[in-house]
């Protein structure tokens, strides 16, 4: 069993990860450390591990059996019908039944809302200095796997077309974002319920107010979407939030009230936005 601080997980099914894995051993102070995993060179920076498995990143729930690590950062590509070129980061989890790109039903990986904010808030400011002001950046809702039960996990991706995937710029940028956010600044958590998939308005909340999230439930599984769920969003944090904040609107009065009766009984202050 590998130990590490943060381990920095890449795949070789993916053109994109092991681009921002090249821009990471390039820039950074990433050593050769004689341990393998599946063949593959684990690389060390202190206490950060870069390890590289042949399977896509979202099926990876064995990554528990090979590193014991205090969180795991995915290094992936995004992919998007639209081909929108973006930065983006979430924490990893399905909300429903469906588990149609990995993980477990009803099951989410613990956030690390800290180190979430800080490659967010990087991502933004690269994304301005580096000539990248066309592309999307922000949080994404939790969605898709891998499952993983006692490690923190979190995903920062470059998308959305083999284009970017290949831009060893923009994969810089993640490279930087995600060494930025090794070390996180204290601050307070929240958790999120409602809006789109790419969840604009709590990515402007992060951005304007420096607000962390750990999960967010989108509108879209809200009517699949239990008790059970609401407080898996709350309590499977490595901070745990003290604030839930409602996309008001796009939520049905049904949905609201579950939000409302779970939050309140669970302690957390409860905002609509």
């Amino acid at each position: 069993m590998l130990k590490a601080g943060i381990a920095i997980v890449c795949s070789k099914s993916d053109p994109a990860s092991m681009n921002i894995r090249s821009r990471l051993l390039e820039n950074f102070n990433f050593k050769p450390s004689g341990e393998d995993v599946h063949g593959e060179e684990v690389y060390r920076w202190g206490d950060v591990a870069i390890i590289t498995f042949p399977r896509e990143t979202i099926y990876l729930d064995e990554v528990e059996q090979v590193v014991e690590a205090s969180g795991v950062i995915f290094a992936s590509r995004h992919a998007a019908e639209s081909g929108m070129p973006a930065f983006l980061a979430h924490t990893p989890g399905n909300w429903t039944d469906e588990a149609l790109y990995g993980g477990r039903p009803r099951s989410v990986c613990i956030a690390m809302p800290l180190h979430l904010r800080s490659s967010i808030l990087a991502l933004e400011r690269l994304r301005i200095e580096r000539g990248f002001s066309e592309w999307r950046c922000g949080l994404e809702v939790t969605h898709h796997g891998p499952y993983l039960e006692r490690t923190p996990a979190m995903f920062i991706e470059l998308g959305s077309t083999p284009n970017e995937w290949a831009n060893s710029k923009a994969a810089l940028v993640v490279a930087e974002a995600i060494v930025e956010a090794l070390k996180p600044q204290e601050g307070p958590v929240a958790v999120g319920f409602g809006g789109p998939h790419y969840a604009p308005q709590f990515t402007k909340i992060l951005l304007r107010d420096g607000l962390a999230f750990s999960h967010i439930i989108p509108k879209y599984a809200f009517p699949h979407v239990s008790k059970r769920e609401i407080v898996q969003a709350v309590e499977r944090s490595a901070v745990k939030p003290s604030l839930a904040l409602i996309d008001w609107k796009s939520l049905k009065a049904g949905e609201r009230q579950l939000v409302l009766d779970a939050c309140r009984e669970l302690g957390l202050e409860v905002r609509k936005v």
